[in-house]
């Protein structure tokens, strides 16, 4: 259901990219975030006290940045592809793991990692029929750089330390990525640097839609991850990918050419044995 949500979303934003910039949806994504986490608060009083501030800001600002590209390329990429790119993440966080936290991983992950990186050449040179790589491909797999990142810093802020420092909850992770989001999408949306577009009413619609189903999506793979093992959510969110592209195609009249179709294939069963190997 969280992958299905994911897909939806990125569907909803390539709706309202149209006429709204991806990094103003972004904010709005972030800022409703933020809303419901002090609403979470006020209720129910969550456990929102930090303990691991470094990692806290690595998965908040890495994580804001991530989200901010992955939307901009999302307006200027197409759903499909730039969900493809972005969703290398597990790559990205497999590496960061063997550097930062130590997790060395299995003999078989390099050639797992060899085989993406392949599929993602592929995918890049196949818009224009040369190999090189727009800079909004170059964007993309940033966000996959920047949400691996993230990942690696939610795994090292929720695993119990050696000092005895106790573990970040679900919410006060949840908390850094929406509020330090929200402090990174701001200058790209607001003067001087950026601009804000006034919404209409169906547009603020569909930028609630957009809110909605990001942290339910979030909230519904948090409780996930509790009853399912890491690998297998990796292996599940897959689907995000695949309903992306599917719904890129279907809504959004987005090309497909042949060689990105199979870049496509062995991007994805990359990440697959990536995900398998850790």
């Amino acid at each position: 259901m969280s992958a299905t949500l994911f897909a939806v979303m990125a569907m909803l934003a390539r709706l309202v990219s149209r006429s709204i910039p991806g990094p103003q949806v972004a904010l709005v994504r972030f800022s409703f975030g933020v809303l419901v986490v002090a609403g979470a608060w006020a209720v129910f009083r969550i456990e929102l006290r930090p303990h691991r501030w470094r990692w806290l800001f690595v998965r908040g600002f890495f994580g804001g940045i991530a989200v901010l590209l992955y939307f901009a390329c999302i307006e200027h990429l197409g759903v499909g592809r730039a969900t493809l790119l972005n969703y290398t993440s597990p790559v990205w966080s497999l590496l960061f793991g063997w550097i930062l936290l130590k997790e060395r991983p299995r003999p078989h992950a390099i050639p797992a990692l060899t085989l993406t990186l392949l599929g993602v050449v592929l995918i890049v040179g196949s818009g224009s029929g040369t190999w090189r790589m727009s800079g909004w491909d170059l964007v993309a797999v940033l966000s996959a750089v920047f949400a691996g990142m993230a990942v690696t810093a939610i795994r090292a802020a929720r695993r119990s330390a050696d000092d005895g420092t106790p573990a970040e909850s679900y919410w006060s992770v949840f908390a850094s990525f929406t509020l330090l989001g929200m402090v990174a999408t701001l200058p790209p949306v607001l003067p001087p640097f950026g601009q804000w577009v006034v919404p209409s009413a169906r547009e603020w619609l569909l930028l609630f839609c957009v809110a909605v189903t990001s942290v339910w999506a979030q909230l519904i793979m948090t409780r996930a991850l509790k009853h399912v093992t890491a690998t297998a959510m990796g292996i599940i969110h897959q689907v995000t990918v695949v309903l992306s592209v599917l719904g890129g195609l279907i809504f959004f009249d987005e090309a497909l050419t042949l060689r990105s179709a199979i870049g496509s294939a062995i991007t994805v069963a990359g990440v697959l044995w990536v995900v398998y190997s850790e």
